[in-house]
């Protein structure tokens, strides 16, 4: 088994009583100082003491596996981060989304719902051209991310 999936494996094990869920895991290959990375959400989000209380917990287990020195990050996904899972659409209902479909073209707008995989945009109006209404299948969007506003 690898080494990531044992952190996998222990990440699952941990927040298997929460409400947690693994949005990304990334373990380095140095062989200077190895860094797991470990990115948590859930549906409420997650706070910097939850992340902490894992990371507390997931560092003792990796020190039983892992012989050389190691950097351990426990977060939650940036604000700028890509929206990887259904549920993640679901939490950014009424916020702004800057979509790239797999096709290579590009939608900005308002999510307005979610629902049996797929979501529903209100496009931006342009001096020319109205807001339209798009639904979207989440197999067709190869990356979106929240558009953050300063307003």
């Amino acid at each position: 088994m690898s080494l990531k999936d044992t952190v996998i494996k222990l990440v699952e094990d941990l927040i298997r009583d929460t409400d947690y869920y693994i949005v990304e895991i990334a373990v380095s290959d140095s062989k200077i100082r190895r860094k797991v990375s470990i990115f948590l959400d859930s549906d409420a989000g997650i706070t910097i003491d939850q992340c902490t209380e894992v990371s507390r917990k997931l560092g003792l287990q990796l020190e039983e596996v892992i012989d050389e020195a190691f950097t351990l990050e426990v977060s939650s996904p940036g604000a700028d981060s890509p929206l990887k899972f259904e549920r993640q659409y679901v939490k950014n209902i009424g916020r702004s989304l800057k979509i790239l479909k797999v096709d290579g073209s590009e939608i900005k707008g308002k999510l307005v719902s979610v629902e049996n995989g797929s979501i529903t945009i209100e496009t931006e109006a342009k001096k020319k051209v109205k807001s339209e209404t798009v639904a979207l299948s989440l197999d067709e969007i190869k990356e979106a991310k929240v558009i953050i506003s300063f307003k």
